[in-house]
């Protein structure tokens, strides 16, 4: 182009055709170098995220950029998003597998200002907080059963139960119909029946996974199955994990708490 305006300029003698000129060639040296400025320039952070978050679903993180720009999640992967003038955009992403992420590898993109050319640059930018993505819910495995030989016990369940070990002194909050009235009248006050309850059956899960990624995941959505399906029996589940430096057995007090212990788990004692 500049080759073409110089010959038309020169053969013509004409000085506004040189204006021209100058004008398309700052316009396109600016269209082509800008964006790459732009680009090298850009600073990126991710301002929250989830702390825990489930294999292939979504989840949403808040990246702060310093000027609008096109930003894609490579690693964990997840469609493009594209800036405006507020300080922060939603970017999803999709974690393919289980475990703790604690960086995103993000690809960022410009074409300011006038959109002749893309210029992109990737990089890795730590997480506000690390996020714990949990293995999908899979088919409950009986052979990572093991009961606990501890025999049902009774256990004191003040106002609970339906076992009657005895009466005690009334206290506020106790229900009315827990009153003793033949023990009350014994005693001269009001007493109210205490009452045991038998003691849920403990059941250990063993959350040892095989080496191989794919088949660990599989195996922690099983073995996550299998603690939801005996916590909603009413037991009291002990899982067993191999975490980093360390074997865990200890009893998990819900869903989540499995969740987050199996995200963490590997596939085997590090002795091993």
């Amino acid at each position: 182009m500049l080759a073409a305006w110089f010959t038309v300029a020169h053969d013509s003698g004409a000085g506004w055709v040189q204006t021209i000129g100058a004008l398309v060639a700052g316009a396109l040296v600016v269209g082509l170098v800008a964006p790459l400025i732009a680009v090298l320039r850009l600073r990126v952070r991710v301002v929250s995220n989830p702390a825990d978050a489930l294999a292939r679903v979504p989840a949403t993180l808040q990246v702060s950029l310093s000027a609008p720009a096109e930003v894609r999640a490579v690693h964990p992967p997840g469609p493009v998003a594209l800036s405006g003038r507020s300080p922060s955009t939603a970017l999803e992403v999709v974690p393919a597998r289980r475990g703790v992420v604690e960086t995103c590898t993000l690809e960022i993109a410009s074409a300011a200002p006038f959109g002749l050319v893309w210029w992109t640059r990737t990089l890795t930018v730590p997480l506000a907080r690390p996020m714990a993505v949990a293995p999908r819910v899979g088919t409950p495995a009986r052979e990572v059963l093991d009961e606990v030989p501890d025999a049902p016990r009774l256990s004191a369940m003040r106002g609970r139960g339906t076992a009657t070990r005895g009466a005690r002194p009334y206290e506020p909050g106790d229900p009315r119909r827990l009153v003793h009235w033949p023990a009350s009248a014994h005693a001269g006050r009001l007493m109210v029946r205490e009452t045991d309850r038998q003691s849920p059956r403990t059941v250990a899960v063993d959350g040892t996974l095989p080496e191989n990624p794919a088949a660990a995941d599989e195996q922690a959505g099983r073995v996550l199955a299998t603690v939801v399906e005996l916590l909603g029996q009413g037991c009291r589940v002990q899982l067993r994990t191999v975490e980093p430096g360390r074997v865990v057995v200890d009893t998990v007090a819900g869903a989540a708490t499995a969740s987050r212990r199996l995200a963490l788990a590997l596939p085997r004692d590090d002795d091993r």
